[in-house]
């Protein structure tokens, strides 16, 4: 054989080769991603999103301050406006065991609900989950708000409600926290609701 065609043949070899070792790489590190990522649903036919919902404040199943790690762009589905965001969980502050998915110390959370939230890639923020047919569920954009650090006060306000099993009385003194976000009518809500039952 002609040893030109020879030498050709044999980097020709070497390449695919190293091509095929990294492209196996690149599937390697999606695929460990994707199992390390928790897929949280968007039940976005709920009429309340937030972190108060309901007459008298509808029970968390998780809650986490974590950093923005991707953005999607939006696509248009049959019933909703999609956007999907990953965000790598920092900090779990609750977690409920539920029937059909729980947190189970996966790095990420996925979800399609950011069409309403104004985030970008790097923003801290606290994400507010609540069950829906035995699974974690975000209801809308509220549900995820953007925060300056850990020691912000609206995490601080979150951490003692939900150290009082989110008792909302335990937060009355943080309503003006809540206004300036535009969430203080729903926290007076669940607060007045708790007053009258006891």
């Amino acid at each position: 054989m002609n040893p030109v065609l020879l030498m050709c043949l044999l980097c020709f070899l070497g390449l695919s080769c190293n091509t095929k070792s990294k492209n196996l790489e690149k599937v390697s590190s999606i695929e460990t991603k994707v199992e390390d990522t928790l897929a949280i649903g968007y039940t976005y036919w709920w009429p309340q999103n937030g972190p108060f919902i309901g007459n008298c404040g509808e029970k968390y199943s998780l809650v986490f301050l974590g950093t923005i790690n991707e953005i999607y762009k939006k696509t248009e589905k049959e019933q909703y406006e999609s956007q999907t965001g990953i965000v790598r969980i920092d900090e779990v502050l609750l977690s409920k065991e539920l029937k059909n998915s729980s947190y189970q110390e996966e790095t990420y959370v996925s979800s399609d609900c950011f069409a309403n939230v104004d985030v970008k890639k790097g923003d801290k923020v606290i994400v507010f989950c609540y069950e829906y047919e035995g699974s974690n569920s975000i209801p809308g954009g509220k549900s995820i708000l953007k925060i300056s650090e850990g020691n912000d006060p609206i995490v601080t306000s979150i951490k003692r409600y939900i150290q009082s099993d989110q008792n909302p009385l335990s937060i009355e003194d943080d309503v003006h926290i809540w206004e300036e976000i535009e969430l203080g009518s729903e926290l007076r809500q669940i607060i007045s609701c708790k007053k009258t039952i006891l």
